[in-house]
């Protein structure tokens, strides 16, 4: 029986070996780079694609809000062009209009059946809304979304902060746990050499041996699979980096030791997101404004000046128009009610969509401060039995050495060291996740 145990044990061993040495090897050929915190951040920052989106969303957002301002301005416009034509009515406009009219062209004969004459004509045309409501609510619409997209931005950008600082302690705790699992698997190496010794002594039965040996199979595997997460952690740190994935990052911050959190007030109207719904509230406000305004006249200022001649090089007649004109669309087919409706219904939308992220956001800093909190009291506790168990191995080895402890007692304190530790690491990089999620939800903008 206890051969077939050895046997499957030694399987499990030799299997574990060959997985930890697969999860290693599948970063042969990749290039590894050391990048801190900070750094990690600026490269984000510089190549994320979700950012770049934003920041490309908030140009367009502003180049809509330019164009708005546009129909504000005079409109002057510059046409030229060359007609050549015997018909009636344009030989004697355009005698007229070039100065060129004379008595003999009013005789009955030249008047029905004239030569065929050119007109080269140059005019320039301004036209100017004077008062169009429509066009300055449009505006402030425009100008409004533009902000809106802005704020969106500077959100995502805290957004992809988060993000990095997050993938980065999970990287940096991946690298802790393959450190504790490989200490692991060294303990547990030892631990077997011991008790080889001991057993050939005769101090220890086959039993003790077998259990040493499962315990060393054990931390092999765990360290093969701490070895694959860690893997998966690079490439993800990396991924979000706009790294290629030849390229792994390696962390050379370490997960340090929780420090006291800045206190400060917190206004949630002033984070980038409500920001955001606020602007997008007040530009769904103004196109509710501007189609109301659709319904009022407006008036245009129109101003001409043109040049006619027979020849490109000369200027035979010139003439200029003053004028003022007053548009006022009185029906049109219903159009503009349906357009109040909608901008209405938008408007409302972007109204609650406000108001629930502004109760959202005051239920999330609770959120983000307790499960701080907790974080905080699972790192002291973690940490007490950490210390409290390597205690307790250290003890139970030197009890073991003096032959007041058994084989079982010492592998199980070691076992426990072992989970401890993990245990730790893992509530420290949850901390200070937990830290990096509340200054995203507290973040103040200007």
């Amino acid at each position: 029986m206890y051969t077939l145990m050895r046997l499957g044990i030694a399987i499990l061993i030799g299997l574990s070996v060959p997985t930890q040495a697969a999860a290693q090897g599948a970063s042969d050929g990749i290039a590894v780079r050391q990048l801190s915190l900070q750094s990690a951040i600026d490269r984000a920052l510089a190549n994320n694609p979700d950012l770049a989106i934003a920041e490309a969303q908030r140009d367009i957002a502003g180049s809509h809000s330019k164009s708005a301002s546009g129909p504000l301005w005079p409109r002057l416009d510059v046409n030229a062009g060359f007609i050549r034509s015997n018909d009636p009515v344009f030989v004697f406009g355009t005698k007229l209009r070039q100065g060129r009219f004379t008595a003999a062209d009013l005789d009955f004969q030249e008047l029905n059946n004239p030569s065929a004459i050119n007109d080269w004509s140059t005019a320039f045309n301004l036209r100017w809304s004077l008062l169009d409501p429509t066009l300055w609510a449009g505006r402030s619409s425009a100008s409004n979304r533009s902000e809106a997209a802005s704020w969106a931005a500077v959100r995502t950008r805290e957004a992809t902060v988060l993000i990095t600082r997050s993938l980065y302690y999970r990287a940096q705790s991946a690298t802790a746990q393959l450190e504790a699992a490989d200490a692991s698997v060294e303990a547990a190496e030892s631990t077997l050499d011991s008790f080889r010794k001991r057993a050939g002594r005769g101090l220890l039965t086959e039993a003790d041996l077998l259990q040493a040996e499962a315990e060393l199979a054990a931390a092999r595997a765990q360290q093969a699979a701490v070895a694959s997460s860690r893997l998966d952690a690079l490439q993800d740190l990396g991924l979000h980096l706009g790294w290629s994935s030849d390229t792994l990052p390696e962390p050379t911050d370490t997960l340090a030791a929780p420090s006291a959190l800045s206190e400060g007030s917190f206004d949630p109207e002033e984070r980038a997101d409500l920001r955001a719904l606020a602007a997008a509230a007040e530009a769904a406000d103004d196109a509710k404004k501007q189609s109301t305004m659709a319904y009022i006249p407006a008036v245009d200022l129109l101003a001409q000046y043109a040049t006619y001649s027979s020849d490109p090089l000369a200027f035979d007649g010139t003439n200029w128009t003053v004028g003022v004109m007053l548009r006022w669309n009185l029906f049109s087919g219903f159009g503009r009610s349906a357009d109040g409706q909608r901008a209405e219904l938008e408007k409302r939308i972007a109204t609650l969509e406000y108001e629930q992220a502004l109760r959202d956001a005051k239920s999330e800093l609770d959120q983000a401060e307790r499960a701080v909190r907790s974080a905080r009291l699972q790192v002291d506790a973690t940490q007490t039995a950490s210390a409290a168990a390597d205690a307790g191995r250290r003890l139970m080895r030197r009890r073991f050495d003096e032959g007041l402890a058994t084989a079982t007692d010492l592998l199980q304190a070691e076992s426990r060291a072992t989970a401890m530790r993990q245990g730790e690491i893992a509530a420290l990089a949850n901390y200070h996740m937990a830290v990096a999620r509340l200054d995203f939800v507290r973040s103040q903008s200007n």
